[in-house]
């Protein structure tokens, strides 16, 4: 049987005959001449085993496979790959020992290995979907551009919380943020430089909010933030804060932004995810017609 530096060394030039430029420089090499021949020995050492392994084996195999594949954290298809061409070296090396080996005892091996590497692949197609599935949601949930949630997001979040009013009495606030100028950045400079100045304005947003707020982009220059456990007059001094932190942010010429927040209240206004909202809007313009950062409920609760 060869040496597990001379298999390690064989799946390692296996692997780097797919891998690109980039990832090569990225391989963490001095790693891999250390752990990869010991993780060979223990697969090896389980092929020689009866009986099945343990399947938390094989996922520890697999992710070890993948730290030393360079994709520390994440498994990709790359990682099947890797697995494949694991075996493949492996089982190669045990053919070229057929002669001086009883053959009954080798094919043994043969399947034996031949099943653990099934097993890992399983493994690692499961943590692959599970990965996928999971960056998928993150995707149908997350503004791509500035990384805050979606309007999506929102109403999924929206109902919750009215479902968690409703059963526990916890109130909770709504903001609806439009900020005014980033319309005229991205005709002025482009929309590089708005796509800049609106990151700008997630960051402010994102910095003035708590940890268990939700920021929420809505659209091209309206935002959203869902403020758990909180009433509308807690919740305008934060939308000040929030105002004073967006128009802080300048666009490449100095032009300033102006923000108008509309504030709502569960259930202090309203106890209908719909009227919630329309409320907010109501709210919102009307902070921007009387030239204010923040009108609360409304008309004649804000009266």
């Amino acid at each position: 049987m060869e040496t597990r530096g001379e298999l390690a060394k064989a799946w390692l030039l296996r692997g780097l005959q797919q891998a690109s430029l980039e990832e090569i420089e990225r391989l963490p090499t001095a790693r891999v001449a250390r752990e990869l021949p010991e993780l060979i020995g223990e697969i090896a050492r389980a092929a020689g085993e009866d009986g099945d392994g343990p399947s938390s084996r094989h996922v520890d195999w697999a992710k070890r496979l993948a730290e030393l594949s360079g994709r520390e954290g994440a498994l990709d298809v790359q990682l099947i790959r890797d697995v494949a061409a694991l075996q493949s070296v492996m089982i190669m090396a045990l053919h070229r020992q057929l002669r001086s080996l009883e053959p009954v005892a080798t094919l043994r091996a043969v399947e034996r290995l031949t099943d653990i590497f099934s097993s890992m692949q399983a493994d690692a197609v499961e943590e692959v979907l599970r990965h996928r599935s999971r960056e998928l949601e993150w995707l149908g949930s997350t503004d791509e551009l500035t990384g805050l949630h979606n309007a999506r997001h929102l109403q999924q979040s929206l109902h919750q919380l009215v479902g968690v009013q409703r059963r526990y009495g916890h109130p909770f606030a709504l903001l609806l943020i439009d900020i005014d100028g980033l319309k005229r950045i991205n005709d002025a400079y482009g929309s590089a430089a708005g796509d800049r100045a609106l990151v700008d304005v997630a960051t402010a947003l994102g910095e003035s909010v708590r940890s268990v707020d939700t920021p929420v982009r809505m659209s091209d220059d309206e935002f959203c933030v869902l403020l758990p456990n909180q009433t509308a007059t807690r919740a305008r001094r934060l939308a000040e804060r929030i105002g004073e932190a967006i128009e802080g942010v300048h666009g490449p010429g100095g032009q300033a932004l102006a923000v108008a927040v509309g504030v709502v209240s569960c259930p202090q206004h309203a106890s209908e995810v719909d009227e919630l909202l329309e409320l907010a809007d109501s709210a919102m313009y009307r902070a921007k017609a009387a030239g204010e950062r923040v009108a609360v409920g409304p008309e004649e609760a804000d009266e």
